[in-house]
């Protein structure tokens, strides 16, 4: 006796009616016409329903992308009884994961060459699309959440933290009149904010901002390694970095909200917290920011070899790796101290002794 069906052969949408016909170990499939589909053993038929159904059957074979489905509710039952492997799920065909391994992989390597090469290659370029007065907001709010996170974490208000002293700020303007080049006329240091904390450390930030840490004036016995740093910080801001730094950890999303004006969003804000706390230049840019820092106090008639001892010292203060610092871990640290080293300790202060003295008295 036959019953009829409906095949589906996997390539098509469209149903096909079929016979089904019993014999012995084996499911015949016939056309209506009688031209035969295709036998089928019983013991490697599966009911693709899931949950299963009382009143039909889909069923499959083991590797078959066909389905045949039977509504007949005896021949359902008959079926239900011949088939051992019914209700067990087909296993998956060899090699099966290929396709998933390979387009998986294929979506990491992507993610991965976009941010640590595509990315990093397009920074420069739409860094330089930021309009200045874009790239100063950016700079200015990243200075206030700077100074927002030291006053929390002191337990007082930013007006307490923030430095006002016009006597070292001459001083600290005239190193830096000092240590700037031609180079300098499109990206220039615009603000110089000192923060009174223990910490020592000293980072440039977007839009000519560089933010200085009073325990860096604290540390250093020489004014000439605090010159050093400022040179290095002033390095990075002609060179954008700041700004290719940013781009490079907003993504594009944050950037093209920029670009379009907004800086206040949470994702901007985001960025900056990431940008200050957790990330750093890459080794290129630190390479850079050092050899155009010796290179501005050779120029300047400055001995270079202060701002190894002072970056020694600042290395073995716990808590130097927090916010940018001039002391990051890219290049080593030993690359780091070597190169100034080599750049050899001829030429004189950069300050005077009293000069020096106003200086390291800015928050006191």
């Amino acid at each position: 006796m036959s019953v009829a069906a409906r095949l589906f052969d996997g390539k098509t949408a469209k149903a096909q009616p079929v016979l089904l016909t019993l014999a012995e170990d084996r499911l015949y499939v016939t056309a209506e016409d009688g031209t035969p589909v295709g036998d089928w053993a019983l013991a490697e038929l599966r009911d693709e329903n899931r949950p299963p159904r009382e009143d039909d059957l889909r069923l499959s074979l083991d590797h078959e992308e066909g389905r045949i489905v039977v509504t007949d509710i005896a021949f359902v039952e008959q079926l239900r009884h011949l088939c051992p492997m019914l209700q067990k799920r087909r296993s998956a065909p060899a090699g099966w994961w290929r396709p998933y391994a390979f387009w998986g992989g294929g979506a990491v390597l992507s993610v991965v060459l976009i941010f640590t090469v595509i990315l990093p290659l397009l920074a420069g370029q739409v860094a330089r699309l930021l309009p200045m007065e874009t790239r100063e907001q950016i700079g200015s709010q990243a200075t206030d959440f700077i100074v927002q996170s030291i006053a929390r974490r002191g337990g007082t208000t930013p007006d307490a933290v923030t430095c006002s002293n016009p006597e070292a700020e001459a001083v600290l303007q005239k190193l830096v009149s000092l240590l700037q080049n031609e180079a300098d006329a499109d990206e220039t240091v615009r603000n110089i904010t000192v923060v009174k904390t223990k910490q020592a450390n000293a980072f440039a930030l977007p839009g000519g901002q560089l933010i200085i840490f009073s325990g860096l004036l604290d540390l250093a016995d020489h004014p000439n390694g605090f010159t050093g740093v400022l040179a290095h910080e002033m390095a990075h801001v002609a060179h954008n970095h700041p700004t290719r730094l940013f781009v490079t950890n907003a993504g594009v999303a944050t950037v093209f909200s920029v670009l379009l004006g907004d800086v206040t969003g949470g994702t901007f804000l985001a960025t900056l917290g990431q940008m200050t706390l957790g990330s750093g230049y890459s080794r290129d840019f630190e390479r850079e920011a050092d050899q155009s820092a010796i290179e501005r106090m050779q120029a300047a008639g400055l001995d270079v070899s202060p701002m190894a001892g002072l970056m020694q010292k600042v290395g073995e203060q716990p808590g130097s790796e927090s916010f940018l610092s001039f002391l990051d871990s890219h290049p080593g640290f030993e690359e780091r101290v070597a190169t100034l080293m080599a750049a050899g300790n001829n030429g004189g202060a950069a300050l005077s002794e009293a000069e020096w003295a106003v200086l390291q008295g800015f928050c006191k």
